[in-house]
C-alpha cells in the first residue's frame, strides 16, 4: 500500500506558507525536491515560477522580495544545489530582506554514508540566516501536524522582522517521491486533518508599537472577545511588576470570566483591585481541567497570560479545545500546543490593563447571563475541590508529615508582603494543588521556569533575597537544595530572614506523578534510576555554611520551626521531612473525592 503521509505533510507545508502571505515560490527542478514542488504547485493562491540556476533563482527571488516587500520562497532539491543559494542568501540578510529557502534533504539514515548528492544541510547558511528549521521525517500524528503549522508560521514571522532577512526551512523526505492519493480510510482520514487545519490557518502575530498591539490589533481582539458567551483567564510565570495582579484582575472583571492563575503569576494573593471579590478564581484549574469537570468545561474564549503554565493538565486542555486560544507573552512565541489563534508580543500585565479599558461594557445582556452562567458552575468546583483538600489533609496521621500540609504550613507562615521562591519540580505544583489562593495575602513570586531546571536555586534564593530587601520564603526539594548546597554562601549578610524550606520527600518524588512510576514499581532495582534519596544529614550543610538549622516531620514541629525561623535575621534551613510517597497518595485521595463531589452535588 503506498502512503500518502509525505504527500500531505507537503500539502501542509505549502499551504501553510501560502496562508501565512507567501505569494510567489520560485523552484529548481530536481528530484529530491518533487514532493514540495508539486504541493506548491497544487496550492491555491501560490504562483510557481521556474528558474534551473540557483543562484539565478535565488536573486530573481530578492528582486520579487523588493518589488512586493513580501518573503518569496526559494525551493531545490539536496546537497549541492543549496549552497548555490549562499550568494543570494547573504544579500537578504545584509539587506534586510525577507527571503524563506526550503532546502529538501536525504533522510537521517543515509547520512554520513557517502550516498549520492546527500551532505550536511543543517544550519547550511550560518549566521546569515535569521532562524533555521529542521523539519525532520514527515509524520502523520496530530501533534505533529500542529508543530509543521507552527514551525513554518514561525519563520515566516521571523523573516518580516523585526529584523528581515532569509530564513532557512530544510525538509527531509524519503522515496518514493511521487504525490500519493489517499485510498485508504486512514489516508482519507489523514487528508481531511491536513485540510482542517489549513482552513483553519495558523496562528497570527497581531502587530505591536513598542509592545503595545495596534489600534486595529487591540480592536480585533476586543470584538473576539466580546463575541464569546464562556472564557477562561490563564496566568502562567508572571515577573514581579508594579500593579501585576490589579492589572489582571480588572481584565477578568471586564470580562466576566474566570481567573485560573498558578502562584507563579502574581495574581493568586492580594490583588490590590477594587472589585477583585466579583471575580472567580480558580485557583485549582489545574485539577478541574484534569478532571471529568474539565471534560465538559468549553469555553469559547481562552486567553494566557505569560509564559505557559506549570499545568500538564491545561497544556492537554489548550491541545485539544475547540476553544479560540488567544497567547500575550513578550518577545516569545509561547505556545507549546501549537493551537493558538493568536499570539501577541506584548508584556501580559500591561497588555491586560489596556485590553480591559478597550472591553469597556463586555457584550449584551443575555452574553453576560451567559458568561455568569459559566463562571458560577466553575465557582462551585472550584469550592467542593479545596474542601476536599483541607478534608483530605487533615486525615493524615498526627504523627506524619505530608508533603501538601508541609507547603501550606510553609505559606501560611511567611509574612505578609514576603518573597516567595518555588523550586522545580513538585514544590511548585504542591503549592497550586495544596494551597488554595489568599485574597488578604500579598506575595511576591519568583521561579526558575526558563528551562525548568532544579540548579542554583539556592544561590537564585539568596540573590532574590537581596534584591528585593525583603523577608523571603523559599521551597525547593532535597535534590534541588544538594545540586546548589554551595550556594548557602550566598546567603551570607542577610539582615532580614530568609528561610529555605527543603521537602525531604527521598528524592525525585515527581516520577511518582510520570508513567515511569508502574514500570519502576515492578522493577524496584531500577528506581535509583529515576528516584535519588540524598540520604544525607542537611544539619551539617548547615553548619558548614554557619546558618540556622531546623528539624520537622510533624506539623506542629515544623510550624514551630517556621515561626522561629521568620524571627531570626539572616538564613535558616527547615529541613521538613515527609513521608516519601505522600504527595502521591494525597493526589489520588483528592482526584477519587473530587470525582465523586462531581456526580453527588452536579456540578
Amino acid at each position: 500500500m503506498s502512503d500518502t503521509t509525505l504527500t500531505e505533510w507537503a500539502r501542509l507545508l505549502f499551504g501553510t506558507l501560502a496562508k501565512c502571505g507567501v505569494r510567489d515560490v520560485v523552484v529548481s527542478p530536481g528530484s529530491r525536491s518533487t514532493p514540495f514542488a508539486w504541493a506548491a504547485l497544487h496550492t491555491e493562491g501560490l504562483r510557481c515560477h521556474s528558474l534551473w540556476d540557483e543562484r539565478s533563482a535565488g536573486f530573481f527571488a530578492l528582486g520579487q522580495v523588493r518589488a512586493t516587500g513580501r518573503p518569496s520562497v526559494l525551493l531545490c532539491t539536496s546537497g549541492s544545489a543549496a549552497a548555490e543559494y549562499f550568494p543570494a542568501v547573504v544579500e537578504a540578510a545584509q539587506a534586510n530582506l525577507p527571503l524563506v529557502i526550503v532546502t529538501a534533504d536525504r533522510p537521517l539514515e543515509v547520512m554520513d554514508a557517502s550516498a549520492a548528492q546527500t551532505m550536511n544541510q543543517l544550519e547550511l547558511y550560518g549566521r546569515f540566516a535569521r532562524r533555521y528549521v529542521e523539519l525532520g521525517h514527515p509524520e502523520r500524528a496530530s501533534a505533529a501536524l500542529d508543530g509543521l503549522v507552527r514551525r513554518v508560521a514561525q519563520a515566516v514571522d521571523e523573516s518580516r522582522g523585526p529584523r528581515p532577512g532569509p530564513v532557512h526551512i530544510n525538509a527531509r523526505a524519503r522515496k518514493p517521491l511521487e504525490p500519493v492519493a489517499p485510498r485508504s480510510d486512514d489516508d482519507k482520514a489523514l487528508s481531511l486533518a491536513v485540510s482542517a487545519r489549513l482552513e483553519r490557518g495558523p496562528t497570527s502575530r497581531l502587530p505591536t508599537v513598542s509592545s503595545t498591539p495596534s489600534d486595529a490589533a487591540l480592536q480585533q481582539l476586543a470584538d473576539r472577545i466580546q463575541a464569546a458567551s464562556s472564557g477562561l483567564i490563564v496566568c502562567g510565570p508572571l515577573a514581579m511588576t508594579e500593579g501585576v495582579s490589579s492589572h489582571i484582575f480588572s481584565l477578568a472583571h471586564a470580562t466576566g470570566f474566570p481567573l485560573c492563575p498558578e502562584m507563579t503569576s502574581q495574581a493568586r494573593g492580594k490583588p490590590g483591585y477594587q472589585q477583585a471579590d466579583e471575580v472567580t478564581v480558580l485557583g485549582a484549574f489545574d485539577a478541574l481541567l484534569a478532571s471529568r469537570f474539565g471534560q465538559t468545561l468549553k469555553p469559547d474564549c481562552v486567553l494566557v497570560l505569560g509564559t505557559p503554565p506549570t499545568s500538564s493538565a491545561f497544556e492537554r486542555f489548550r491541545a485539544s479545545t475547540e476553544a479560540e486560544v488567544i497567547v500575550v507573552g513578550q518577545g516569545e512565541w509561547a505556545d507549546p500546543s501549537n493551537r493558538a489563534r493568536f499570539l501577541i508580543d506584548a508584556e501580559p500585565s500591561r497588555f491586560a490593563a489596556v485590553l480591559a479599558r478597550a472591553l469597556g461594557s463586555s457584550g449584551d445582556a443575555e452574553r453576560m447571563a451567559a458568561r455568569r452562567s459559566f463562571a458560577q458552575r466553575c465557582a462551585r468546583a472550584e469550592n467542593s475541590y479545596w474542601r476536599i483538600v483541607d478534608q483530605v489533609l487533615a486525615e493524615s496521621p498526627k504523627d506524619e508529615l505530608g508533603e501538601g500540609a508541609a507547603v501550606r504550613a510553609a505559606i501560611d507562615a511567611a509574612p505578609q508582603g514576603c518573597l516567595l521562591g518555588l523550586g522545580n519540580s513538585l514544590p511548585i505544583r504542591d503549592v497550586d494543588a495544596f494551597v488554595p489562593p489568599n485574597p488578604g495575602k500579598a506575595t511576591r513570586v519568583w521561579c526558575q521556569r526558563g528551562v525548568n531546571g532544579i540548579d542554583g536555586l539556592v544561590s537564585g534564593a539568596a540573590g532574590a533575597a537581596h534584591g528585593a530587601r525583603l523577608p523571603s520564603l523559599t521551597i525547593l526539594g532535597d535534590v534541588s537544595f544538594l545540586h546548589d548546597v554551595g550556594g548557602l554562601a550566598a546567603m551570607r549578610g542577610l539582615e532580614l530572614p530568609a528561610v529555605l524550606v527543603v521537602i525531604d520527600n527521598g528524592g525525585g518524588r515527581i516520577f511518582d506523578e510520570l508513567p515511569v512510576q508502574s514500570a519502576v514499581a515492578d522493577s524496584p532495582e531500577l528506581a535509583r534510576f529515576w528516584l535519588t534519596p540524598p540520604n544525607v544529614d542537611l544539619q551539617h550543610a548547615a553548619a558548614l555554611f554557619r546558618v540556622g538549622y531546623q528539624r520537622a516531620s510533624q506539623v506542629s514541629t515544623l510550624n514551630a520551626a517556621l515561626k522561629v525561623a521568620f524571627e531570626q535575621k539572616g538564613c535558616t534551613l527547615v529541613h521538613a521531612v515527609v513521608a516519601p510517597h505522600s504527595a502521591r497518595t494525597s493526589r489520588a485521595r483528592i482526584r477519587a473525592l473530587f470525582e465523586e463531589s462531581l456526580e453527588r452535588e452536579l456540578i
